[in-house]
């Protein structure tokens, strides 16, 4: 069995001697739920680095996502910590800094389910392999520990500034890819992802630190989901 890394538990410097600052978002819509609430409080309590919260109302959710990135490059932080209103992390991801990745997303279950074919599992989770062939993405299949991935979802993540530092990746970086025919080929999260791959920056998923999601689902479709995964 492989030991398990360790953590950083100490207090974190940038190249000035003081503590590394975070700028910790959640991007929303004016509501935010009660255990996201609860995660920010208990990230307040961590000393080891210099935390500014924002809780930014921005629409559409791409468009408030570029608002942040001006602000944090503008503010000078050294890393941008993220998590949807509806999704909390579970452990704190501000441990995840001292891994000093380029970015690093914490995976959350996301609910799919189409009912078009047997044995379909209706919840996935949103680390993704690139399938060139298909120019599609697949979940990654290995859930332990940190993994280099191709893209991660955007409901909770961690990106350091030498990203956004880069001239490609400071306008409109989480634009969607559209078809010509203005309908959606790639959403923010993934045209995100392809964007930083193509400017050679690494993308990970730490499988130790899961989020929380909460969705508004239909009964009868989890019902029909679940009939047809046993149904296999």
């Amino acid at each position: 069995m492989k030991e398990k890394r360790r953590l950083s538990s100490s207090i974190e410097l940038n190249e000035f001697g003081d503590k590394k600052r975070v700028l910790v978002t959640v991007p929303n819509t004016g509501n935010i739920h009660k255990l996201v609430a609860m995660a920010l409080l208990k990230l307040q309590c961590d000393i080891r680095y210099k935390l500014t919260i924002m809780l930014p109302t921005h629409n559409p959710y791409e468009n408030n996502l570029h608002h942040i990135v001006l602000d944090f490059l503008k503010r000078g932080f050294d890393y941008w910590l993220s998590f949807d209103s509806d999704n909390p992390p579970i452990n704190n991801p501000l441990d995840l800094i001292s891994l000093d990745k380029d970015i690093i997303g914490c995976p959350t279950p996301i609910w799919h389910f189409k009912g078009d074919k047997k044995g379909e599992r209706p919840i996935y989770w949103n680390g993704y392999d690139y399938v060139k062939e298909e120019d599609a993405y697949t979940e990654h299949d290995q859930k332990i520990g940190l993994q280099r991935v191709d893209a991660i979802g955007t409901g909770c993540f961690v990106i350091a500034r030498r990203v956004f530092l880069n001239k490609n990746m400071r306008n409109a970086p989480f634009e969607r890819k559209l078809y010509t025919n203005g309908q959606v080929n790639k959403g923010n999260d993934l045209s995100f992802c392809e964007r930083a791959r193509d400017n050679n920056f690494e993308i990970w998923c730490h499988y130790d630190y899961p989020c929380n999601h909460f969705c508004n689902l239909e009964l009868n479709e989890v019902v029909r989901a679940f009939k047809q995964l046993y149904e296999k």
